[in-house]
């Protein structure tokens, strides 16, 4: 069994459903931030591309 599964496998349903919650409540704030013109977007191809340049760093 990877590490992966095993650390998967031992969240909680509750401790699953309170992080689910949290990250859909950020996931809204930051829509209604963008909708409301308060958060840009960024295109992935140049996200990757700057995190590429950091690494090599």
């Amino acid at each position: 069994m990877r590490l992966i599964d095993v650390l998967w496998k031992s969240i909680s349903a509750p401790e699953e459903q309170a992080r689910e919650a949290a990250w859909a409540a950020e996931s809204e704030r930051r829509i209604d931030a963008y909708e409301a013109g308060k958060l840009t977007a960024r295109d992935a191809a140049d996200v990757l591309a700057d995190l590429k340049k950091e690494r090599r760093r």
